[in-house]
């Protein structure tokens, strides 16, 4: 790596490649973070913010409790998150084909994009691990990079970190998505500083830092996405607050789609970053962050808020019934589409079984027919669906009844 010029929040290298790149981006240099500190000293109206951040993931954490269908609406954060980090990089899908695309035994048509099945997988796998106890480190990723990428089929056991045990990327590399004439910061050149910087945030990862929780969490998302280490680190660098917030006990599962967020604010995400690599000014990143979160937080708390009014609705269409087909009315609370094959599975029962019941839901307005099968049939609960298609963002509510609960 050529000699690097020293700047207040870390070193610029020599532009190297010949990616077709920004002039201004060459004349800048490639950036190198200085290490995450071990203390960070903010505004007192900082920590106000990231203090209301916290307690709008907890808020958020026990409303989702509530659902009987809590897994269907974590599903849903995935299957968003997915489509917007797909976004983000380049690749587009509909909700809707990504929806019928999850669901067990349907073969989409047209098929879901293989990139935005591999986000689900990788981040299914990185939950399982984060949430059995094991920890987040740089050779966690590198395995995560190398699922999305279709290099291995399963997560496997991720073992400490070792210089030699991570894939590191080989190739020069930006922020701002698949086009380098959108870039707005070159990462570092590949080699031992990108190795130095990667293996001292997994450290500090693991170390611990005297800040607020959130102050962390977005500490380490923007080193990571600035570092760029390993193949796909944007994304990978999305996840991490996802499960830095799984692993510190805020949340219990994916309820946040955090690249929702980032997608919609990624004009203002971009000034954030550079503001910091250039000014330092990490009040500023922080404050940006806290706020999307408690944002993002009332969104999530108004769907919820509104599935549970629907799902009282589809259970006063049905009168006195039996336990078998309350439970599964419950079940399609935050499931916009499902087959018989999926209620059979979810609710313990025969697929005949329920055949039978989804018969009884179409008679009283549930479910409709989506592909108008009679075998494999996919089913639709449009109020459900119309309120997730509208929930980008949700609409304002007239009142904030939600928030208070």
């Amino acid at each position: 790596m050529s000699e690097a010029v020293p700047g207040e929040m870390g070193r610029w290298f020599p532009v190297e490649g010949n990616v077709d790149l920004p002039e201004r981006l060459r004349q800048e240099g490639a950036f190198l973070p200085h290490p995450l500190p071990s203390m960070v000293r903010l505004q007192p109206s900082t920590y106000r913010i990231l203090a209301e951040a916290e307690q709008a993931i907890g808020r958020l954490d026990e409303a989702a409790a509530r659902l009987p269908n809590r897994a269907g609406l974590v599903r849903l954060n995935q299957l968003r998150d997915a489509r917007s980090s797909g976004e983000l990089g380049g690749e587009f899908a509909a909700l809707r084909e990504l929806l019928v695309a999850d669901l067990p035994g349907v073969v989409a048509e047209p098929p879901a994009d293989h990139n935005l099945a591999r986000y689900l997988h990788a981040g299914d796998a990185a939950v399982d691990w984060v949430r059995g106890g094991g920890v987040i480190n740089l050779t966690l990723l590198s395995r995560l990079g190398s699922l999305l990428a279709g290099k291995l089929d399963a997560l496997g056991v991720p073992g400490e970190d070792h210089v030699k045990g991570v894939e590191w990327r080989t190739e020069p590399t930006w922020l701002g998505g698949r086009d380098p004439a959108a870039a707005y910061l070159v990462a570092a050149p590949p080699g031992v500083e990108l190795q130095t910087g990667g293996m001292q945030w997994s450290t500090w990862v693991d170390s611990g830092c005297e800040a607020p929780l959130l102050a962390r969490v977005a500490l380490g998302h923007y080193q990571l996405a600035v570092l760029s280490p390993v193949a796909y680190s944007a994304h990978l660098a999305r996840l991490y607050i996802t499960l830095a917030l799984i692993r510190e006990g805020a949340l219990r599962d994916a309820l946040l789609p955090i690249s929702d967020w980032l997608s919609r604010e990624r004009d203002i995400y971009r000034d954030r970053i550079l503001a910091l690599v250039h000014d330092g000014d990490l009040d500023g990143f922080l404050v940006f962050f806290a706020t999307g979160i408690v944002a993002l937080c009332r969104d999530q708390l108004r769907f919820i808020y509104r599935v549970e009014e629907l799902s009282e609705q589809h259970l006063a269409r049905l009168g006195k019934r039996m336990d078998g087909i309350i439970r599964v009315t419950r079940d399609l609370t935050a499931t916009p589409l499902t087959t018989n094959l999926q209620i059979a599975q979810r609710n313990g029962m025969s697929v005949q079984h329920a055949a039978s019941l989804t018969k009884q839901l179409k008679r009283i307005g549930v479910l409709q027919s989506l592909n108008g099968k009679s075998y494999r049939q996919v089913f639709v609960v449009p109020d459900v669906l119309h309120l997730f298609e509208l929930s980008d963002p949700m609409p304002p509510d007239g009142d904030d009844q939600v928030f208070n609960q």
